[in-house]
This record gives C-alpha cells, structure tokens and sequence, in this order.
C-alpha cells in the first residue's frame, strides 16, 4: 500500500506545531462562549423571577430563589472557578 506523502508538512515543519496551537485555542474559545452563556442565562434567569415575583406579588419569592439557584449555582461555581484557576495560571 503507497504512503501518500502530505508536503506541506514536508515544507513546514512548524506548521504541526501551529495547528495544534490553533486548535487547542479554538477549543478554549469554544468553552468561554459556553461558560458565558451560562452565567449569563443564570443572571437573566434569577432577575426575570425576581421581576415577575414583583410584578405578580409572589409571596414566596424567596423559596422559588432558593430552589432555582441551589439547582443552577453547582455548575455555575465549577465554570467560575474553572475559569479563575486558568487565570491564576497564567501568572
């Protein structure tokens, strides 16, 4: 079975070294975009139900806040402290 021979790599033996850079960057990108969605769909979320618990005069808004955030704050405390772990190991 022939080898076929990629000569770009041949030519360019950086050009490995710049994909796997550029990937692994693309990745991260990826992983901020989703890290801030979710913080930013959790903000939104607890400021519609404090809107509309005031709108509506819920009396047991702090229940309905207590549950909402216990379910959604977990994930929440693993993005955020993913995210200042990374920037501490940069220093």
């Amino acid at each position: 079975m022939a080898k076929i021979k990629n000569s770009a790599l041949e030519d360019d033996p950086q050009l490995e070294q710049r994909s796997q850079v550029y990937r692994a960057e693309k990745r991260e990108g990826t992983r901020s975009s989703i890290a801030l969605t979710y913080v930013i769909g959790y903000l939104v979320l607890v400021l519609i139900i404090l809107i509309r618990g005031w709108w509506l005069g819920i009396n047991d808004l702090k229940d309905l806040l207590v549950t909402i955030s216990g379910i959604l704050s977990g994930p929440l405390g693993f993005i955020v402290g993913y995210y200042f772990k990374a920037e501490a190991g940069k220093d």
